[in-house]
């Protein structure tokens, strides 16, 4: 079965909004089995809607659109869709008194008239609850094609498909496994995967690259035992190198592993700003094992909390290794854990020096009784520094893990 993505909003034609809808309903359709045909972005015009409406369902059996379920002028997709449908919109007004109340309560004032747009409902069509907003979904059937609107915020996307699942009708069961390589590029893996690919005809192979930790390969495929077969194949081939074969996000397998190990972390970040720290708590259930963290930007501040020393700091700057040890053992001293991760480093623009440039990282992992320093050299602009430095660590207390305490 073939499915169509499309994306409305002036503000993501216009650069304002980075769009990250299309890729997550991608590769939620594609692990369902689905073939995606197209993602298409058009701004808010009813002529570009009803145009790419046209277009996607003349390729594909279900259409999902995202965004234009607002409260302001520019929100026109449920009036667009239902117009090129020949449907007439209704007035729920049990819908528009919870809103009303709801804003009332939010607010402390009267709901604006605006609100009114989310109480509109398409004839013939399913409503789809909305649990972190307040623009419901609609799910609607044509002759042999399935539509389903939903929100744009990324949040409210999500939870509004996740209803949309109790209706569209899925293609035959499909499995899906991904492998996710570390310390590797893509240009390493093509050959093999083109093997595996030639080989495995009724596997279905995509690649892509998770940007701050390496190269993916996602299978897809009828028989889960022919995955099976294909994952254990790679992991012979790249045993060493590969963290995940059911898809898992390095910082996951990461908490999992430090939960497995009975281990705690906690961590010290300079450079980085809380980043290393956020990615440790986007995993549910971390507390688990993460302590706390500090984030120490002032010399003063690492002395003070962490305990690194004046000398050490004056003899060979907040940007050492020599420092980065330190600010590892004392977050690990003053959490009491296991593991100790810290980051140092200038993420720019201004602040380096020739001796010192902007994108030198200075990073450390203690585990128990020892401790690992690193100087890396990154480039791009302020953010990427500091996701690549708070990301990279990550990847060496993996790796560690592996070398140190891995058992076969």
């Amino acid at each position: 079965m073939k499915a169509a993505i499309l994306l409305t909003g002036d503000e993501i034609t216009r650069g304002v909004v980075k769009d990250s809808n299309g890729g997550y309903l991608a590769e939620s359709l594609t692990a369902l089995g689905f073939e995606v045909q197209s993602i298409v972005v058009v701004p808010d015009s009813r002529e570009y809607i009803s145009h790419e409406i046209r277009t996607a369902l003349s390729r594909a059996d279900l259409l999902l659109i995202t965004g234009g379920l607002g409260t302001t002028f520019d929100d026109i997709t449920l009036q667009t869709v239902a117009d090129y449908l020949g449907r007439e919109l209704s007035f729920d007004s049990e819908y528009y008194s919870a809103l009303e109340e709801s804003f009332l309560k939010r607010f402390s004032r009267e709901a604006p008239a605006g609100l009114k747009r989310q109480a509109l409902v398409m004839q013939d069509s399913v409503q789809l609850p909305n649990i972190s907003g307040s623009a419901r979904g609609s799910f609607v059937r044509t002759e042999n094609k399935e539509i389903v609107i939903l929100p744009g915020p990324p949040m409210e996307m999500e939870a509004v498909f996740m209803e949309a699942l109790k209706h569209i009708t899925l293609p035959p069961k499909m499995f899906s496994r991904t492998i996710g390589f570390l310390d590797l590029t893509e240009p390493e893996v093509e050959d093999f995967t083109e093997e595996m690919l030639s080989r495995f005809s009724g596997v279905k192979f995509v690649t892509r690259v998770r940007y701050f930790s390496g190269p993916t390969v996602i299978l897809s495929a009828s028989d889960e035992s022919v995955l099976e077969e294909v994952c254990h194949l790679f992991s012979e081939r790249w045993k060493r190198y590969i963290y995940t074969t059911s898809g898992e996000e390095l910082v996951e397998v990461v908490v999992k592993g430090l939960r497995e190990k009975n281990l705690t972390i906690s961590v010290a970040e300079s450079c980085s700003g809380g980043r290393l720290s956020a990615l440790l708590t986007s995993v549910p259930g971390v507390s688990d094992v993460f302590s706390g963290g500090i984030v120490s930007y002032s010399n003063e501040s690492k002395m003070s909390l962490l305990k690194v020393s004046e000398n050490s700091l004056s003899q060979h700057g907040a940007v050492s290794e020599e420092v980065a040890f330190e600010m590892a053992a004392g977050t690990s001293r003053l959490f009491g854990t296991d593991v100790g991760l810290s980051v140092t480093g200038i993420a720019g623009p201004s602040g380096g020096s020739d001796l010192k440039p902007v994108g030198l990282v200075c990073s450390a992992v203690r585990i128990v009784d020892s401790i690992e320093t690193y100087t890396d050299r990154f480039k791009g602009a302020r953010e990427t520094i500091q996701l690549r430095a708070a990301s990279t660590v990550l990847k060496r207390l993996w790796r560690l893990f592996w070398n140190e305490y891995y058992i076969e």
